[in-house]
């Protein structure tokens, strides 16, 4: 058993190399051609294109890695059923699941390794690669950012990236839901480890239309260059910041989601690859057969995907529950599948 194992983890580990390398560089092409142009408007340098890759990499390996693996898997174990190798396994007594059982094993560890890398990997690097895509790419100043700092909540019409001053400053200090304060300033000045407002006035909600005057005021925040822009495709709380959320927030639903996306999606690399099983049992020596199999194996992982992403999407926008929603989602692919390989005999 343990040289079947082997052999079969071999064979995988290989596809999936292969699978993860031409997808990721794929994508990685077409946006590359994508801004082509601005790489020579801008004269950017490759070390910059190289560098924003890089950082972009980690987001784009969380988001297919379910399909990868999946497909993976059904190209991996459909080879061996179009050589009759997995006929002749079962044949011998052997299912499915003890002949897949190192690739089972990786999809539990994979899951778990894109759980802890969205929590410490993932959300870093994107900000890095945005922001080299918004500042590097188009020679620019940045306009109308916003940075979140503890209960604060920064907004700067025009930032100058390469002497750290913004201009046109609002500040909102937020206290359980409410803005409490709100800070007016003409400029700001990044430091290493503080922000210096210029020309500032500050209200008070409790008591309008007053407002205090200052010249100068320090605000002991760092702010780092990744901080000021940030990517639409983050989500920027971290689990134990949405569970806390889910306490004591008015919008319940959308920290739901986001919960549920944060543990659920890592887990569609285990239920993709038990769909994926369905479709190798399906495989016969034809090698038309295995191609059909493969094609809507595929269909099947990117229809899976797209449904889980839309329904994440609407819980954020409260039009559906998302918990009950999303688990009851997950239950029924599971049951097709647990069921259709019960029908083929597994």
């Amino acid at each position: 058993m343990k040289q079947l194992h082997k052999y079969v983890l071999f064979n995988f580990l290989n596809i999936l190399l292969f699978s993860v390398i031409f997808l990721v560089l794929l994508f990685f092409l077409s946006d590359f051609f994508g801004h082509l142009s601005s790489f020579l408007e801008n004269s950017v340098g490759v070390y910059v294109v190289a560098e924003y890759y890089f950082y972009y990499m980690p987001f784009i390996l969380y988001y297919l890695f379910p399909l990868i693996f999946a497909l993976s898997s059904l190209i991996t174990l459909g080879f061996m059923s179009m050589r009759n190798e997995i006929i002749v396994m079962r044949a011998s007594g052997i299912n499915i699941f003890r002949i897949s059982y190192p690739i089972i094993v990786l999809s539990v560890f994979f899951s778990i390794l894109m759980f802890l890398s969205n929590e410490f990997i993932v959300n870093k690097s994107l900000d890095k690669a945005y922001f080299i895509k918004t500042f590097e790419f188009s020679k620019s100043n940045i306009a109308n950012i916003w940075v979140k700092k503890g209960n604060l909540f920064i907004n700067a019409k025009h930032f100058n990236a390469d002497k750290n001053t913004a201009s046109d400053i609002t500040v909102f200090k937020v206290v359980n839901d409410e803005i409490k304060n709100v800070i007016y300033a003409a400029r700001m000045r990044i430091t290493k480890n503080s922000v210096v407002l210029n020309d500032v006035n500050i209200k008070s909600m409790k008591n309008l239309p007053q407002t205090k005057k200052v010249k100068n005021m320090v605000m002991n925040i760092k702010i780092n260059k990744d901080d000021l822009v940030k990517s639409p495709q983050k989500n920027d709380y971290d689990t134990k910041q949405v569970l806390s959320m889910i306490k004591k927030a008015k919008d319940k639903y959308f920290y739901l989601a986001l919960f549920m996306s944060k543990v659920f999606y890592p887990l569609s690399t285990i239920v993709l690859t038990l769909l994926s099983f369905v479709f190798v049992l399906k495989i016969t020596p034809r090698k038309s057969d295995f191609i059909k199999n493969v094609f809507f194996g595929g269909i099947a992982f990117i229809v899976y995907i797209g449904l889980f992403e839309l329904l994440v999407s609407m819980g954020k926008m409260s039009m559906i529950q998302p918990v009950l929603t999303i688990a009851v989602f997950m239950l029924l692919w599971l049951s097709i599948s647990v069921y259709n390989l019960l029908k083929l005999g597994i």
